[in-house]
């Protein structure tokens, strides 16, 4: 993203999540949160080697900024959305993703730690593994 753009005008939805600065991020985070402890002899992980994905919430930069602050202060959050929403692809408990702000900076390395479905949602929780 071009940094003159002014990021309350940024819809989420429109950030681009694959930049260096998340690259960087990734190579700290697995190194803080001791993702790649054990020695490969085989060459690096797909762990290693790709980052998880990166998401931020909200319908503008300042509702993403404000939900980010929260989950950063309690270090744990969760979102409810549809179930259809999610096209078949459901989230499961252990998988990491990185939770970013409304302008798309990494902010925080985040692991599902629950997931429960009430009627046609889904709540997932998740944890804070990582966070700068």
């Amino acid at each position: 993203m071009d940094p003159e753009v002014e990021p309350s005008n940024v819809e989420p939805s429109e950030v681009e999540f694959d930049h260096e600065e998340l690259r960087v991020f990734w190579d700290l985070a697995r190194f803080h949160a001791k993702l790649n402890a054990a020695p490969t002899y085989f060459g690096p992980t797909t762990l290693e080697s790709v980052p998880p994905p990166a998401w931020a919430y909200g319908e503008s930069a300042e509702e993403s900024d404000t939900y980010v602050e929260s989950v950063l202060a309690d270090e744990q959050g969760s979102t409810t959305a549809a179930v259809a929403d999610y096209a078949g692809d459901l989230p499961q408990p252990g998988v990491l993703s990185i939770l970013c702000d409304g302008s798309g900076r990494p902010r925080a390395l985040v692991e599902v730690s629950d997931v429960s479905l009430t009627g046609d949602d889904l709540t997932e929780s998740f944890k804070v593994v990582y966070q700068p």
